[in-house]
Parts: C-alpha cells; sequence; structure tokens
C-alpha cells in the first residue's frame, strides 16, 4: 500500500521476535504537521493521532470514540457503549467498509469478533502466579519511558501479557 485516501502511506516493518509493524499515513498535503501513526505488535494494535487538531480530527467518529466529545458511540454516532467488548463488536469491519489491511482473517462478518476470556479483573487472581512481577514491570516501563500514562499502560500490559517485550510498544 503506497497511499490511503490520497495520503501517501509509509510502512516500516520489524519482522524480529516482535513482529512490529508502524504505518505512517502523511496527512501534510491537506493538514500541515499532521499524520497518523498505525502501530502493530504481536497481536495488539495503537493509533496515535499526531498533532490532532479539530480542523483535521474534529468531525471524526468512529472505533476511538467521537474526537469532539471523547464519547465511546455505536456506528448510529448517538448511542453511546460504555462497555468495550460491545463497543469494539458494535464497530467490527463490515462487507460494505473500506480494506485496509491486506490479509481477511477469521472472523469475519457476520461471524462476531472472540471476545477475551476475561477483559477486567481475572489478572489479580492469578497475580502470584506471574512470572514477571509489578515491581519487574514497573523498572522495565520506567527505564525506556517518561510519560506516567505511558508508565501505567506499559506495566498493565506487561502484567497481562507476561511479556516484558510489550515494553517495545510504547
Amino acid at each position: 500500500m503506497s497511499s490511503l485516501g490520497d495520503f501517501p502511506v509509509s510502512i516500516h516493518a520489524d519482522e524480529g521476535p516482535r513482529r512490529k509493524h508502524i504505518f505512517e499515513i502523511d496527512l501534510n498535503s491537506k493538514y500541515p504537521g499532521h499524520k497518523i501513526v498505525i502501530d502493530t505488535m504481536k497481536e495488539f494494535v495503537k493509533v496515535n493521532f499526531a498533532n490532532a487538531s479539530v480542523e483535521a480530527f474534529g468531525n471524526t467518529v468512529g472505533i476511538l470514540g467521537d474526537y469532539a466529545t471523547g464519547s465511546t458511540v455505536a456506528r448510529d454516532q448517538k448511542t453511546v457503549l460504555n462497555d468495550f467488548n460491545e463497543l469494539g463488536s458494535e464497530w467490527q469491519v463490515l462487507p460494505t467498509d473500506d480494506m485496509l489491511f491486506h490479509d481477511i482473517s477469521y472472523p469475519q462478518f457476520p461471524q462476531r469478533c472472540m471476545l477475551p476470556e476475561d477483559a477486567r479483573g481475572e489478572q489479580h487472581r492469578h497475580l502470584l502466579e506471574n512470572k514477571i512481577s509489578e515491581e519487574e514491570a514497573e523498572a522495565a516501563c520506567a527505564k525506556n519511558l517518561s510519560d506516567v500514562l505511558d508508565i501505567k499502560d506499559c506495566v498493565y500490559d506487561i502484567l497481562a501479557t507476561q511479556d516484558m517485550d510489550m515494553v517495545g510498544s510504547y
């Protein structure tokens, strides 16, 4: 893929054990200094709107929410969904949606998305069984990150996946 919606796309891939890919959509031709960065690592996806502004994203609504209000809404742009499993199912890619990725993988609509076994809380019950301690995760994250919220998210991701490589996703 070399462009998306007439905006140039650059792709950077690390085929090592992290399987990290970065897709940069350069919006500079219409919105100077703006870009969308989609960062994938293993089965995780992170989206960053560099230099986001009302001019560029003010009417944007999707699985990441409503830019103007921050609300997570259904496709009808009215129904507020606070359950992230419900939100993900609502925004599952439909056959009428544009194709962003090269591969079509299971599940595809009308089959429903696979939900996590326990999106909240079950990790705490098994905390004593974890091979990576919270202190080890905090040390690894703090070594590479300075933003307090990034460190918190990083620690959560490491503990949830029991994978120290998750530091590389930030």
